[in-house]
């Protein structure tokens, strides 16, 4: 059969811009198509162009943006030749959208069985007791536990992973014959993340639809696609069956630059592998020992122990990453260890001092020692600040130094995490989310600290910008000495950065170890199931041509 006259969806040479003549087009000649059964990862940097495609294909382009050339037909349809009320039709009918951070797509205020009744009920016209026994059944259909209560709850009561299946739900309403998955699993738990997917990949198939993954993960592209096409700045440079360009390689420069970033590259033991366990039986650097932190939820007497009795060590010039799921306790971990959190109890040695029972003002000195580059650089960072001033704050506090050593210590310092001197003068808004990441580490960095907590430092970047922050880590680590704790539930960024690990859950450590042994032989069941979540980045064998054809009814 001819794969173009088969297509639910075909993008023709299409072109987008905005009304700002002097800009080159956001999009400029992208072409694919994809026949019933097919899922295709569209993959890139942020700004490449991957979400402006997804709009364009439901005729819903941000602001001015327009339509320059090229043509797009759902099911041999032209988009552009439709009628608004047919437009209307297509999207959510035809063609559903899946973006990311499920609960900003749902309504605050409305119990989400309700929501989705109401979707039924305008695209279906039944009436209202028939809609939410439907609603029911949908929410069974995509592995919502108990489903009847679930439907009485609000958005903000479901887990991230609950409130994407309920988008899921949503946007399978309507039967459409295209899914556009617009990173529909960023910023999730890896287990959380596996299931979700696994639920996409499973209806598509099953109602024979035509997906587009649009993602940065080439993992999850590996092991979930049948195409991948590569986007740089608006074009599609390449388009291959995923087991071809993973097998034979990438033809583009940019592609493999691509994948040769997303690789995993283990980290050599510190100092090797024959001093590691000698440095293991010296003094550690930091100590910590049946540490305990509570929270009492509010308008109850129950408490919540996010950390509960944990105990562990990390030598000079070493990183233990701190792995778990979300709400298992990691950061709260980290900011007990810096005080930004008081402990309830247990034992906090560094350097051989037990900094616990220190007050305020003598953990100043051991503060400078330990600092924390923060999740969320961007919310850390004082937005009326420039660069050049929030690098400069923590020297004012640690040193005396004139003003022109501190300009001086600035660039060196953002020449250090290789930000351009450029940038000083620029305010955070202005920056990349990995130039973000820079100037908190550059930040953490002003004092020379002996050692850094590192919360999620590569989760939610590019693929590239991921692999530079990890390179950067790594270069500090081995030209300063730091030691280090890396809070992430990114894997596969753990063996290129940890030299052990601890796994966190329900604010215990429920398994700890070297990075390689935990990851080869993982003794607990808990460690095993977040490790079978990770993707890694190898070629599966190809769908078979006729899985892929699917009957045109459906």
């Amino acid at each position: 059969m001819n794969q173009v006259a088969d297509a639910l969806l075909e993008v023709r040479n299409l072109s987008v811009g905005f009304s700002d003549a002097q800009a080159s087009p956001a999009l400029r000649g992208v072409s694919f198509s994809l026949r019933p059964g097919e899922i295709l990862g569209i993959v890139g940097e942020t700004g490449a162009g991957k979400s402006l495609l997804a709009r364009a294909i439901i005729d819903m382009l941000p602001g001015d943006g327009r339509i320059l050339d090229g043509e797009i037909l759902v099911r041999g349809q032209s988009v552009s030749r439709m009628t608004e009320a047919q437009k209307r039709g297509l999207r959510g009918g035809e063609v559903a959208l899946i973006g990311t951070n499920a609960k900003s797509l749902l309504d605050p205020v409305v119990k989400v069985g309700e929501q989705i009744a109401r979707v039924l009920r305008a695209h279906r016209g039944i009436d209202k007791a028939q809609a939410w026994r439907e609603a029911i059944a949908l929410f069974e259909q995509v592995g919502i536990v108990n489903p009847e209560r679930r439907a009485h709850a609000y958005p903000h009561e479901l887990s991230g992973g609950m409130a994407q299946r309920v988008v899921i739900a949503m946007a399978l309403i309507a039967q459409p014959k295209v899914l556009l998955a617009d990173d529909a699993t960023l910023g999730l738990d890896a287990t959380i993340q596996l299931q979700v997917l696994d639920l996409l990949v499973q209806k598509g198939r099953e109602l024979g639809l035509a997906v587009v993954l649009i993602t940065h993960d080439l993992g999850m592209v590996a092991a979930y696609c049948d195409r991948v096409g590569i986007m740089k700045s608006g074009e599609l440079l390449e388009l291959e069956s995923v087991h071809s360009f993973l097998t034979q390689g990438p033809r583009h420069p940019y592609s493999r630059e691509l994948l040769e970033a997303a690789k995993v590259r283990p980290l050599p033991m510190v100092p090797d592998a024959s001093a590691s366990a000698g440095s293991r039986n010296e003094q550690p650097l930091l100590e910590v020992t049946d540490l305990v932190k509570t929270f009492h939820v509010d308008g109850s007497s129950d408490v919540v122990r996010a950390v509960d009795h944990v105990s562990l060590t990390i030598a000079r010039g070493e990183t233990l990453a701190l792995v778990g799921e979300s709400g298992s306790g990691k950061t709260t971990m980290g900011q007990c260890l810096v005080r930004l959190l008081a402990s309830d109890a247990g034992s906090i040695r560094f350097d051989g001092q037990e900094t616990l029972a220190l007050s305020d003002k003598a953990f100043r000195s051991v503060r400078r020692r330990m600092q924390m580059v923060f999740q969320e650089p961007y919310v850390a960072l004082n937005p009326r600040w420039r660069v050049r001033e929030l690098v400069a704050e923590p020297l004012k506090l640690g040193e005396v130094l004139s003003r022109t050593e501190r300009d001086a210590r600035v660039m060196e310092l953002l020449d250090l995490v290789g930000i351009a001197s450029a940038k000083a003068n620029a305010y955070p808004h202005e920056l990349t989310a990995g130039e973000q990441k820079r100037v908190g580490i550059a930040r953490a960095l002003a004092v020379r600290p002996d050692f850094v907590i590192f919360d999620e430092p590569t989760t939610a970047l590019d693929i590239r910008v991921r692999a530079q922050i990890i390179d950067l880590v790594r270069d500090l680590q081995k030209r300063m000495g730091l030691s280090a704790l890396f809070i992430t539930h990114d894997l596969n960024s753990v063996r290129s950065l940890a030299h052990y690990v601890a796994v966190m859950r329900h604010g215990k450590i429920v398994e700890q170890g070297p990075t390689e042994q935990i990851f080869s032989q993982p003794k607990e069941a808990y460690t095993r199931k977040l490790l079978e979540a990770e993707l890694p980045i190898e070629a599966k064998e190809p769908v078979p041509t006729a899985t892929l054809e699917t009957a045109e009814a459906l």
